[in-house]
């Protein structure tokens, strides 16, 4: 059974930096009716959630009510360049043990812009420990390389990932960030020993600089773009991976839209993608 994610920024109804317009429990279902198996979390949902008066009990209902279970959680910033903020890795493991999960999505989205340089060496040390540590909650780290930031294409992590050298973290092909990261899908042809550790599927327009804006507004739902989403995901497949596969769009004109709309919309762009890349 092919098993799809809605990514947490995909069904927020707001942008990166703000909080969520739709609770916990709307996202649930609406994924849930769009025919999802999954859905992803923020570090900082959890809290949220508790805070508007859904406790964890609660939040274990509305999963088995839906079907659903956490796939994604994220996110796993700041560590690339200094020592990791020990306040949000614990945050990330409280979703971890209240509600599960399969990956931690990680990067840095600070850059040469910042007068900040990577020191590989550390950073995949830094690395290493994160992605031992959170297995022993069952998580896997998939990075994600930003076009704007230190780790600015999935080559630059690819690098890193090898340095670090544990079966506990892989790629994150997030197709936009890969494409206008300067990634082609020959790339994955020689992947680090931990692979593709997971998938998530937009589109948009092939950009060549302010990256932050055009992520963050024209990541657009697979099908919809420029870029050649479905050689990529045969690309993936042919590494061995098989799912599951997220969904991550954010656009003005999808942020607006009721929630029940956006998640039927980006259900129905991921699979007909899918289906023509032959996917099972």
């Amino acid at each position: 059974m092919r098993e799809l994610v809605a990514s947490f920024f995909t069904l927020t109804g707001s942008g990166f930096t703000e909080p969520p317009r739709h609770a916990f429990a709307q996202r649930c279902r609406a994924a849930a009716e769009a025919g999802f198996t999954g859905i992803g979390m923020h570090a900082d949902d959890l809290p949220r959630t508790l805070a508007a008066g859904l406790d964890v009990a609660g939040m274990w209902s509305v999963l088995a009510e839906t079907g659903l279970r956490i796939v994604e959680i994220e996110f796993l910033g700041g560590w690339a360049l200094d020592g990791p903020d020990t306040e949000l890795v614990g945050r990330i493991e409280d979703v971890a043990d209240a509600l599960g999960g399969r990956h931690v999505s990680a990067g840095e989205f600070r850059g040469p812009g910042h007068g900040l340089d990577l020191d590989r060496d550390a950073a995949a040390d830094r690395l290493r420990e994160l992605a031992e540590r959170l297995a022993g909650r069952g998580l896997r780290v998939a990075l994600e390389a930003f076009p704007w930031s230190v780790l600015s294409g999935p080559d630059v992590a690819m690098e890193l990932l090898r340095q670090a050298d544990t079966p506990h973290a892989g790629l994150l092909v997030d197709v936009w960030h890969f494409v206008n990261g300067g990634g082609a899908p020959e790339l994955l042809a020689d992947l680090p020993a931990g692979g593709v550790a997971a998938v998530q599927l937009n589109d948009g327009p092939l950009v060549h600089d302010d990256f932050l804006t055009h992520a963050r507004a024209e990541r657009m739902l697979p099908g919809d773009g420029d870029l050649d989403v479905v050689g990529l995901v045969r690309a993936v497949v042919a590494t061995g991976f098989t799912g599951p596969w997220s969904v991550e769009c954010t656009t003005t004109e999808l942020r607006g839209l009721p929630v029940g709309e956006v998640a039927k919309r980006a259900a129905a762009a991921a699979h007909r993608v899918l289906d023509e890349a032959g996917v099972p």
